[in-house]
C-alpha cells in the first residue's frame, strides 16, 4: 500500500539559552532535518515522511526553549 509524501518547512524562533535542548529534540523527531540558524534564534526545519506532518509540529511547540513555530510550505505528494 502506497501512501502520500509529506515535505514541510518551517521556522522556529527559539529562546537562546535553550538552542542545544530544542536542537537535540528536533534530532530524535523522525523525518526532521535541521537546515540553519540564524543571529536572530530561528531555525529553519523541514519535516518528511509518509505520515501528516501536522503531528510533529504541534510536537514542536512543547519543546521547552520553542516560542513559536511557523508553517512555510507544505507539499504532498500523491501516492501511485
Amino acid at each position: 500500500m502506497f501512501m502520500d509524501y509529506h515535505v514541510a518547512s518551517l521556522i522556529l524562533e527559539l529562546t537562546p539559552s535553550r538552542r542545544d535542548t530544542v536542537l537535540q529534540y528536533i534530532n530524535q523527531l523522525e523525518g526532521a532535518e535541521v537546515h540553519g540558524l540564524s543571529d536572530d534564534h530561528q531555525l529553519v526545519v523541514t519535516l518528511e515522511g509518509e505520515q501528516n506532518v501536522l503531528s510533529r509540529m504541534e510536537a514542536m511547540h512543547t519543546i521547552p526553549g520553542v516560542i513559536s513555530v511557523s508553517l512555510v510550505s507544505h507539499h504532498i505528494e500523491p501516492a501511485c
